[in-house]
């Protein structure tokens, strides 16, 4: 039932921001998606098969809902958008000093002057890596992943500081 539940929210994203448009042929989930989205949403555990049926249904529910992707890009710009990275942007720096993980509402300063929060509760121990790499991707429903090079997990935050 909770897939069934993220599979129809995913749709209604998907039909609201326009990420394919109604008369595309080929639509492709993992086009579509950031990979920590895929991920968070569990349909990594889908086998291609399953993708590929996921992918055609998606693509039938637009054209049978009559999507219109770019009214649906008008009502999901942000408010603010040099703030935050574009759906299909992402942001890269690196973080000031030592990293040593996260573990529930880390801040994270940035050489190009960002501070960005966990806002997850997930918790990530490792030793000490000197100013690494950071790249900042917006996920679904105005969310945003962090992903440190050479560190496996991503971590969703927001920005507190432009």
């Amino acid at each position: 039932m909770k897939m069934l539940l993220q599979v129809m929210l995913v749709a209604a994203l998907l039909c609201v921001t326009g990420i394919a448009s109604a008369d595309e042929q080929d639509f492709d989930v993992l086009k579509a998606m950031s990979v920590a989205d895929f991920r968070a949403s569990g349909l990594d555990k889908l086998s291609d098969a399953q993708i590929k049926a996921l992918d055609a249904w998606f693509a039938g529910y637009q054209k049978q809902h009559g999507c219109d992707p770019a009214a649906g890009r008008a009502a999901a710009a942000p408010a603010v958008a040099e703030q935050v990275p574009a759906a299909d942007d992402s942001i890269s720096s690196y973080i000031s000093g030592e990293f040593r993980g996260w573990s529930g509402g880390t801040s994270f300063r940035l050489d190009n002057g960002q501070v960005w929060e966990q806002t997850d509760d997930a918790v990530l121990t490792l030793g000490a890596l000197t100013h690494p790499k950071v790249t900042i991707s917006r996920g679904l429903f105005n969310s945003y992943y962090m992903s440190v090079e050479g560190v496996r997990d991503t971590v969703q935050v927001k920005r507190i500081k432009p």
